[in-house]
């Protein structure tokens, strides 16, 4: 990548001799893959499937949403509960989609929907499911129901069945039985129904989009045509961040040494043992000129393999435009930005995550995962960054290890190196007398 030196190994060469040695092998940074699930015929248990930590939340006339709301694709699941194929997709294809949810990638909205209008006992099985849904558990219970239809077909959906299905989750039956008395599932019913006949495409059950497109319901369809919406996504982000209007902020010093000036940050760090460091300035092309930008590179042993941590600091930020007019900054935008000027290898599939929060020695910080995959000459790699503002001065630690696979294991050890670090503090500029 021309704008970032060739990438992070050519930078990681040009600090060779600050660190003592010959640098470490460069990794480059999205959010991990999701797993793909292969298609199977075996029944997966409903309590097999992992929800882990995801929120739930009610959408439009409160259809129910599975997933971290900000993730940043919308996936709609169309299914019926009196449906064979439905109930198989639940098998086959449903742990794919979930597993993109637990990655942060997916929204999931559930709309239930019936093959039959006039069946009275999918009717009954579907206002269960969103009552259960008031409590977060649409989906859960959705997989319980269509183990009972695989195994039992039209007469799963016994009144007393339905009660059972309760009593295996962990669903305040009281609280159920009030939502059944009411015409709120109802409502939620003849919503899917609704949004189902507007779709421009039809289609039989069950029916995912992803976003506005529809996809296949195999699981690698899905994971392709969610694939294909999240590089949509990046790529417009990283239009946006090329057109975003480039202005410092006049509180953010700003130091502008030349190529070869090993300015150290202005803060101490606890190494483990093994562990070196390196200084040096780069040339970045940024949004709107040439910049300088220090950079200290830290590079070590983890379990099982060799940390990183990229420190960026002192440059200034870029405001975007709001909507209103005025213009606002943010570091999880610039370490964005600077994610792909400088750590990354063009032509690298690049991922982030949601927007989070971190901490650098004990201070709140901002940031996300990121990973990079299929790259040209770089090996694959994922990490996180977290940037902070002390004292007028930005900084944004970009934090991986390699292998990849070396971070499942490292991350406590490598955020326990951030956490050693203390900011030192600057002196107060000398005030000058002004001239008579």
């Amino acid at each position: 990548m021309k704008n970032s030196l060739l990438g992070m190994a050519a930078v990681l060469m040009l600090l060779a001799a600050g660190c003592g040695g010959a640098p470490a092998a460069t990794p480059t940074p999205t959010v991990p893959a999701a797993t793909s699930v292969p298609p199977t015929a075996t029944p997966v248990p409903p309590a097999a499937l992992d929800y882990g930590i995801l929120p739930t939340s009610a959408g439009l006339n409160g259809l129910p949403r599975l997933g971290f709301e900000n993730a940043p694709v919308s996936v709609a699941v169309y299914i019926a509960l009196d449906d064979a194929a439905s109930a198989q997709f639940f098998v086959n294809s449903f742990p794919t989609l979930l597993a993109r949810a637990r990655g942060s990638e997916v929204l999931l909205t559930g709309l239930p929907l019936l093959k039959v209008e006039g069946s009275t006992d999918a009717r009954g099985a579907a206002r269960a499911a969103l009552c259960a849904g008031e409590q977060g558990y649409f989906f859960q219970y959705v997989a319980q129901l269509f183990a009972w239809y695989r195994e039992f077909g039209d007469s799963a959906y016994s009144g007393s069945r339905l009660v059972e299905g309760i009593g295996l989750l962990d669903i305040d039956m009281g609280a159920w039985n009030a939502c059944m008395v009411t015409a709120r599932p109802d409502e939620a019913i003849g919503e899917a129904a609704r949004l189902f006949a507007e779709l421009p495409y039809g289609g039989n059950l069950p029916l995912v989009t992803v976003g506005s497109d529809a996809s296949l319901t195999d699981p690698e369809s899905l994971n392709f045509t969610i694939d294909r919406a999240l590089l949509q996504l990046n790529v417009a982000l990283n239009q946006s961040l090329v057109e975003s209007t480039a202005e410092a902020t006049p509180e953010v010093i700003e130091i502008d040494p030349l190529t070869g000036d090993r300015t150290v940050p202005p803060l101490d760090i606890g190494l483990p043992e093994g562990w070196r460091a390196g200084y040096d300035t780069m040339i970045v092309q940024d949004v709107d000129m040439l910049r300088a930008i220090p950079l200290a590179i830290y590079t070590g042993p983890v379990t099982g393999g060799t940390g990183t941590i990229v420190l960026l600091w002192a440059f200034p930020n870029v405001a975007t435009q709001t909507e209103n007019g005025s213009f606002t900054t943010d570091l999880w935008l610039d370490g964005l930005r600077l994610l792909r000027l400088v750590l990354i290898e063009e032509g690298c599939n690049i991922g982030t995550d949601l927007r989070r929060e971190y901490s650098v020695g004990g201070l709140a910080a901002v940031g996300t995962a990121f990973s990079a995959v299929d790259c040209p000459e770089l090996p694959d790699t994922r990490g996180w960054f977290a940037g902070l503002e002390q004292q007028g001065l930005n900084y944004v630690f970009f934090t991986y290890a390699e292998p990849i696979d070396a971070m499942n294991v490292a991350e406590d050890e490598l955020q326990a190196i951030l956490d050693s670090i203390v900011f030192q503090v600057l002196p107060e500029p000398e005030a000058t007398e002004a001239s008579p």
